[in-house]
């Protein structure tokens, strides 16, 4: 197997309750014992990816880069979003710091009066700590990078806004 490909592991479609979803993909036997040394590298023609989980609307598709976004644990991970793509009001459980790899990323973050909105370009940056509510947004598409704790866990501030319970994914 290519080395760089050894560590891509497709993100665990198991969202337990408001986590990932039921389903592990196999990981093959090269990656699994890479993944115990924590030596991580790609290029970006080495990247697999695959649909994002359920939990998101649908359209994106996400890597896991290291670490297992469905276990306790860092993880990296980068999601490609389509020109459009919308993720309504919603809050982790953990800090959440992303990267705008490429493209247009705009998030609403806070709520009320104390909302504030922001266009982020290629090499934007942002920390949202844990419980911050924040919307994100693409007009023309984008690949962020996101470095968490899991297990990832989304919890929309308006129940009808989850892709999981209205079937939109």
């Amino acid at each position: 197997m290519n080395p760089r490909l050894a560590l891509v592991a497709l993100l665990p479609l198991a969202l337990l309750g408001a986590g990932m979803s039921d389903a592990k993909p196999p990981v093959a036997a090269s990656a699994a014992k890479a993944a115990t040394s924590g030596h991580v590298m790609f290029d970006a023609d080495g990247i697999m990816w695959s649909s994002a989980p359920s939990s998101l609307p649908k359209g994106a598709q996400m890597a896991v880069l290291a670490g297992d976004p469905g276990k306790a644990g860092p993880f990296t991970l980068r999601l490609k979003t389509p020109p459009g793509y919308k993720v309504a009001l919603h809050w982790h459980p953990s800090d959440e710091r992303v990267t705008v790899l490429q493209g247009d990323f705009h998030l609403q973050m806070g709520k009320g009066a104390d909302a504030h909105a922001h266009a982020f370009a290629t090499d934007g940056y942002v920390v949202l700590p844990a419980h911050m509510r924040h919307a994100a947004s693409t007009q023309g598409g984008a690949i962020v990078q996101i470095d968490s704790m899991g297990p990832f866990e989304i919890h929309y501030v308006d129940p009808k806004d989850d892709p999981r319970t209205t079937h939109a994914h």
